[in-house]
């Protein structure tokens, strides 16, 4: 039983204390920094935010940056990397304001993470995009949400709480979560670390056991009970059930396996830019973005998948989650060259 291969692992701290070098971690950050607190989208929920803009006086367009899934900080950091710091940097040196915050519960953010749905961590986005549309220094008709994993299926979900005018996904789901992406992640990653065809068939099972069980129970209490006994059938330790238990006994997975992206998506009726990396094993370009091109509607829309990059989007050629720590890119120049790219069209006071 490998569902826990994606938490932690004690070999990220030593990254996190320098042993392996993140050349792009921003050193020198010349521009517009203001440290902000927010009000987040429930009573109790203030969001400790960073906001960055160009050197200047004139408005710039905005974008809220909306982290992917577990409690994570305003830099999305994990084993050693800031993706979010480093995607801030490149966005305001481009032109861009960007708006980054602690995910409720996080760091200096209040408000309780363990309990927070999709829709709940969408409403602090949603706040956010708020605040950033009466800063004197946004154009408030030219704001967006860029969602990294998880993020991308939170942007459309905020989008009916506070409208922003385009949206980026950085590997985005299309397709639901449970099953159809937790399925393809463990089959994916599993084969990539060299389990056998009898232990990925045992995995996709339990999968699939996990899912009937957040379908059919009414409350987490009851989680609590029915996950434990799949996890011992699978023959889990007793560390892998209660860090299985941490995420999926919770309203977070509950409220997931109800929900369907595609309408959402479908309902979109702004420029939407979604990427994808071609060795993304968490969540699977092959199976995602047929549909979130068929998805999307508007014109000025496009899906892209970037060859040679996995999903931290940065250069590999396994995609394996075990070189996360190991590869010294945080985020290719590809990706980073794609969004502005193609944001600065979309801004553009003449649109083509």
């Amino acid at each position: 039983m490998k569902l826990d291969i994606l938490l932690a692992t004690v070999s990220g701290y030593l990254a996190a204390f320098g042993v392996v070098d993140r050349p792009q971690t921003p050193k020198i950050r010349d521009y517009v920094i203001e440290h902000v607190r927010i009000p987040g989208g429930a009573s109790g929920v203030t969001l400790d935010a960073e906001l960055t803009l160009p050197a200047g006086n004139a408005p710039v367009p905005g974008i809220v940056l909306i982290t992917g899934s577990g409690p994570q900080n305003k830099n999305e950091e994990l084993v050693g990397h800031k993706p979010f710091l480093v995607l801030s940097d490149h966005l305001t040196r481009s032109g861009f304001g960007v708006l980054r915050f602690d995910d409720r519960g996080v760091g200096d953010s209040t408000g309780d993470f363990t309990t927070a749905t999709a829709r709940d961590l969408a409403s602090d986005a949603a706040a956010a995009l708020s605040y950033l549309k009466a800063h004197p220094g946004i154009l408030p008709g030219k704001t967006g949400y860029l969602g990294h994993s998880e993020g991308g299926y939170i942007a459309p979900i905020a989008q009916t709480m506070s409208a922003a005018d385009f949206h980026v996904y950085l590997a985005g789901p299309a397709l639901p979560l449970i099953p159809d992406v937790m399925a393809v992640q463990v089959e994916d990653i599993a084969r990539a670390e060299g389990s056998s065809e009898k232990t990925i068939a045992q995995e996709t099972r339990l999968v699939a056991d996990i899912t009937d069980a957040l379908a059919k129970t009414e409350n987490v209490e009851e989680l609590k009970t029915s996950i434990p006994a799949i996890l011992e059938r699978s023959g889990a330790t007793a560390s892998q059930i209660k860090d299985n238990v941490a995420i999926w006994a919770t309203p977070w997975a509950r409220a997931y396996v109800h929900h369907k992206p595609r309408p959402l998506l479908e309902a979109l009726d702004i420029p939407v830019l979604a990427l994808f990396g071609e060795y993304d094993l968490q969540v699977s370009a092959k199976e995602n973005a047929p549909v979130m091109e068929a998805a999307l509607k508007h014109p000025a829309s496009r899906t892209q998948v970037l060859e040679g990059l996995n999903h931290l989007f940065q250069p590999t050629s396994t995609g394996r989650v075990s070189e996360y720590l190991k590869i010294r890119t945080t985020i290719d120049p590809t990706a980073l060259n794609a969004m502005t790219d193609w944001l600065k069209v979309v801004t553009a006071e003449t649109k083509p």
